[in-house]
């Protein structure tokens, strides 16, 4: 799955942190472009699931950032465990304290970035999305930046209601609805949740401010679309 390291002027933000044994390479990889992980200040967490909140309490201990996640994202994962933190005998996240929960109406501000989250469930019942604006030092031009908090049609099918505890069918219908307001949002650069949904790999490492190579005001529309075709086939 991705995780976002963003640049405030003030501090980092992550947005979500994978799982612990992968953490060895997070860590990596921000010492590789340039970035010390004490420098992170708050840690994003997009949904509940192992994988994408499993080392929030390593780079907790690590960073001393504050973590955030939405309410119901949080009682979901008290309350249901073996539908969020261990979903995969071979991980061992270990559980973490929440700092502060997501309200869409309060952006979180840090230096120069406003980062506006928009709960959107469905894939989980807290799934949160996230949009911020960059600026391009070379020419001004201002870009708004799109993640959805998570879109996967694995647990927005009646086989998984049948055996779930937590999620109901009323989800799936708030994840349709939502999906036609979300997709109207003006996104000129749409970054996945995980790599397969939006395919960025493909220019890993070409990115540069005079050669903006994921930017395409078309991709955020299509990707919603297409995660909506995907859910529906499954109804």
């Amino acid at each position: 799955m991705g995780c976002y390291l963003i640049d405030t002027g003030k501090g980092l933000i992550l947005i979500d942190t994978a799982i612990p044994e992968s953490l060895y390479l997070l860590v990596d990889s921000i010492y590789k472009i340039g970035y010390r992980p004490r420098d992170i200040k708050k840690i994003l967490l997009s949904h509940a699931h192992f994988d994408h909140i499993g080392a929030a309490r390593a780079l907790k201990e690590l960073t001393g950032a504050r973590i955030y996640m939405s309410k119901e994202d949080a009682e979901f994962m008290k309350a249901c465990p073996e539908e969020t933190l261990i979903l995969d005998k071979d991980s061992h996240p270990q559980t973490f304290e929440i700092d502060e929960f997501y309200l869409d109406e309060e952006p979180i501000v840090m230096g120069k970035v406003t980062m506006r989250t928009v709960l959107t469930p469905g894939h989980t019942i807290g799934c949160t999305s996230f949009f911020w604006q960059v600026e391009n030092p070379v020419n001004g031009a201002i870009y708004t930046v799109g993640m959805h908090g998570g879109v996967g049609a694995n647990t927005m099918n009646d086989e998984y209601y049948a055996k779930s505890t937590y999620l109901t069918p009323d989800l799936r219908r708030r994840f349709l609805d939502d999906a036609e307001k979300v997709g109207k949002i003006d996104v000129d650069i749409a970054l996945p949740s995980h790599p397969n949904q939006i395919e960025i790999m493909d220019r890993a490492g070409q990115y540069t401010d005079e050669n903006q190579i994921y930017l395409d005001n078309t991709v955020w529309a299509q990707f919603i679309d297409e995660r909506v075709r995907q859910v529906r086939v499954l109804m």
